[in-house]
């Protein structure tokens, strides 16, 4: 009974905060035209160890991005403000890692899961295991392929896809070639990229993606593609980098090429990537996102979804363009 006043009085203060997202009107993820309502799944409480306190595991991405160090701090604000006990994993890009990590929550019988799938796939066995398990689940920034899922939090990955698309379209006249690195083991870039081409096709006809490679969302993997990239198409004028990792490897190859002229656009927006941007370098501009908005979100949600309160099955959050003009 105590652990069930706890958590209404967190959700209470909870909510102010989260009816703000619910009511969001961005494009759903994950091939969803409009948001639908789910019944959030609540955890067996009769094979939870029963406990006073509220109980989360979090397995992040990688503590290597500076956009998932500040998504786990979004959470872990949300998650002290209402003393709920926060475990948060890094599995550093690694699926057993994170598999591992998974099944060591579901041996502890946390109260509910928050997982950052490495790869959307193959993370379909993590999910079902997690619902075998009673737990309940939610999605952050990349959404899994399958299982039962109770919402998914992340930015508005199509739109900043247009963003890049519309930038890069501007900068070039409506003429010309472009390329595209991408990494499509992702959902969430893969949206990017999908946002990307379709305002293309849509918008700016005259200009052709003359390459399309993966860059495995890696700065090394994203010079070594433009190096290619540069050989294969030495008239390419623009580039779109689904991350700001391989944006800035891109940028590396451009530079070391003398190609200045060329028309970077990244998504991530971070520190590094505004200051190029800043100085004027080929990177003009990159899609910010809120990660510490999209951790707050994300951990509001799933203590909704751990209460079997009904939640919003898609929950985007907004994303706009950083460029010199506003960095």
């Amino acid at each position: 009974m105590k652990k069930a006043n706890m958590l209404l009085a967190a959700l209470c203060a909870v909510g102010m905060t989260a009816s703000l997202f619910g009511c969001s009107s961005g494009q759903a993820q994950g091939g969803d035209t409009q948001p639908q309502a789910s019944a959030a799944p609540a955890a067996d409480a009769a094979s939870a160890p029963q406990r006073e306190q509220i109980v989360v595991g979090f397995s992040n991405w990688s503590r290597s991005f500076e956009f998932y160090v500040d998504l786990e701090k979004g959470m872990q604000e949300v998650a002290d403000a209402q003393g709920v006990k926060l475990i948060t994993q890094d599995p550093n890009g690694d699926l057993a890692a994170q598999t591992k990590q998974v099944e060591d929550f579901i041996t502890q019988g946390v109260d509910g899961i928050v997982l950052c799938p490495i790869d959307s796939n193959a993370a379909v066995t993590e999910a079902e295991t997690i619902n075998q398990a009673g737990i309940p689940l939610v999605t952050t920034d990349i959404a899994v392929a399958g299982g039962d899922v109770a919402s998914h939090i992340a930015s508005d990955n199509t739109l900043g896809g247009q963003l890049a698309a519309e930038f890069i379209g501007g900068q070039l006249g409506g003429t010309g070639k472009v390329a595209l690195i991408n990494n499509p083991t992702i959902t969430s870039l893969i949206e990017r990229e999908t946002g990307f081409t379709d305002t293309m096709a849509q918008k700016y006809p005259d200009i052709e993606i003359v390459a399309v490679q993966s860059g495995e969302s890696k700065r090394e993997k994203g010079l070594s593609v433009m190096e290619n990239i540069l050989q294969s198409n030495p008239d390419v004028q623009g580039v779109f980098a689904v991350n700001d990792m391989m944006g800035l490897g891109a940028l590396q190859a451009v530079q070391a090429a003398q190609r200045d002229d060329i028309v970077i656009v990244g998504f991530d927006a971070t520190e590094e990537a505004v200051k190029y941007i800043k100085e004027g370098s080929a990177l003009k501009a990159s899609v910010a996102q809120n990660p510490v908005e999209l951790g707050k979100t994300t951990m509001e949600t799933m203590l909704k979804v751990i209460a079997g309160e009904q939640v919003e099955k898609n929950i985007p959050v907004p994303v706009e363009l950083v460029t010199a003009g506003n960095a």
